[in-house]
């Protein structure tokens, strides 16, 4: 737990139901969770797209076009390097779950993994360039290496969520802040990139430009994750079980029996994967299908706004919806509104609203997934008496990996599969990316859907929660399918 901790209040209707005057819990009550805290989690993930998503949205460009790496084989270092790097994860979130400082037990992480993540991130677009052994293999260790370090203070940041508060409202208006930082981080990225690495190197192509730009971006996120250290306070205590011998198998085989987490856990995949295909393949589209490197932040910022209009909508459309329904029925309109699209490419502006609004209500369950990931920690403890709120969380960061190793070799592949060649782009490569960006998206849309239908736990968590109150006052057993 942190040093500074808050005093139960009493309210004379607890959301337990409780008789009135029984103190609440900090970690149940929403009045806890201050405003500047809340904003705290908005400034984590502009600080984490800072390194995210100019990844996602750049550097398979900048091994292609800067670097000179053949895109196959960068798709596949992308690949190979994420999924090594994934595995990383449930170590960071075991060790998690076992830390305990005066600090609390997961802003030790963001105090200390910020600047190591702002360090590599520039080691990583330093990548020489040539095209051969050394390229490649300096690429792959710095992309490796990066990815070890944002687990390090990823994992941390997602289960200091979890960690927060128990209330399943705020959290998800913390998702909702979340994803607001998301989409603010992908406007900084989208809208000033591009134009600063011109304006510093003259072209967009510029290894100066790209240097001095992800620079700029590593200083400014290493500075906003340690706002979130001094800004966040855990309240949800540790279990005391997660440090017994044993524990850590135990908790592996309920994670992998915990039904709700799994079907996040592969929407989650599916997602990422999404965005990098999205993000990364706007830069092919806006250069080789409409002529326009003008066009990349434009695309990009219609983008990035529909996070943010979706971060401020998500919650009120769930709460009306439900979330399992409100996610699919979101995915299935955007699927819809992918046909438009490709006949409106020669439009930018038609193009950009139909692609906003189609972002909009495709990334409910984008916005969602944190929230949903960290309600699967009552289902956790219920089954096992553990929370596991870093074993969860682990899992969370490593899907976004995966997702998005996925992503990038996917569009990688569909790039080398119609011989991109940035030299010689044909009217036919360039008929081909467009289809890369529109439909390769919608086609992970429908696996989405197919992902989150059997997510059922929002009905259920009132009666798990039930459950564990009244086993906290008699001591019972874990629960039992």
């Amino acid at each position: 737990m942190s040093g500074r901790q808050n005093s139960p209040v009493h309210d004379p209707a607890t959301a337990d139901g409780g008789p009135p005057g029984r103190p609440l819990d900090p970690a149940d009550d929403p009045r806890a969770v201050r405003h500047r805290e809340r904003a705290a989690f908005a400034l984590g993930d502009i600080a984490s797209n800072l390194v995210w998503t100019t990844i996602s949205s750049y550097l398979l460009f900048f091994y292609t076009d800067v670097a000179l790496i053949g895109a196959a084989a960068a798709g596949t270092l992308m690949l190979v390097a994420r999924l090594l790097d994934a595995v990383f994860d449930p170590v960071v979130g075991l060790l998690l779950d076992r830390t305990s400082t005066r600090w609390g037990r997961a802003r030790p992480y963001l105090l200390f993994g910020a600047p190591l993540l702002g360090g590599l991130t520039f080691l990583t677009f330093l990548t020489p360039g040539g095209g051969g052994g050394l390229t490649v293999a300096y690429a792959a260790v710095t992309f490796v290496l990066v990815g070890f370090a944002y687990s390090l203070v990823n994992v941390p940041y997602g289960a200091a969520m979890a960690m927060t508060t128990r209330d399943s409202g705020t959290r998800m208006s913390l998702a909702g802040f979340r994803t607001f930082g998301v989409g603010l981080g992908i406007i900084v990225v989208s809208s000033l990139t591009q134009p600063l690495v011109r304006a510093i190197g003259g072209t967009e192509q510029s290894r100066s430009g790209f240097a001095w730009t992800i620079g700029g971006y590593a200083v400014v996120s290493t500075l906003l994750i340690w706002v979130v250290f001094a800004l966040v306070r855990e309240r949800v205590p540790l279990t005391p079980s997660a440090r017994e011998r044993g524990s850590t198998a135990a908790s592996l085989k309920t994670l992998l029996r915990n039904k709700p987490w799994l079907s996040v856990f592969g929407f989650s995949i599916l997602s990422f994967a999404r965005l990098g295909v999205v993000t990364g393949g706007a830069v092919y589209f806006a250069i080789h299908a409409l002529g326009d490197p003008g066009a990349i932040p434009v695309i990009l910022l219609a983008f990035s706004l529909s996070a943010v209009v979706g971060s401020l909508l998500t919650a009120r459309v769930l709460r009306l919806l439900g979330q399992r329904r409100g996610i699919v029925l979101g995915l299935a309109l955007s699927v819809v509104l992918s046909v438009p699209l490709l006949f409106l490419r020669h439009d930018l502006v038609a193009f950009c609203l139909v692609f906003f609004v189609l972002n909009v209500v495709g990334g409910f369950g984008f916005v969602a997934a944190p929230a949903l990931t960290a309600d699967t920690a009552e289902w956790q403890e219920w089954r096992s008496g553990r929370r596991n709120e870093g074993l969860l969380f682990a899992g969370y960061s490593m899907s976004t990996k995966i997702g998005a190793a996925l992503g990038s070799a996917l569009l990688a592949w569909g790039l080398a599969a119609i011989s991109y060649d940035p030299a010689a782009v044909t009217p036919a490569v360039s008929d081909d990316v467009v289809w890369l960006f529109i439909g390769l998206p919608a086609v992970i849309g429908l696996l989405q859907i197919a992902a989150i239908a059997p997510y059922d736990l929002e009905r259920r968590l009132p009666s798990l929660r039930a459950d564990l109150a009244a086993r906290a006052e008699t001591g019972g057993p874990a629960g039992s399918l």
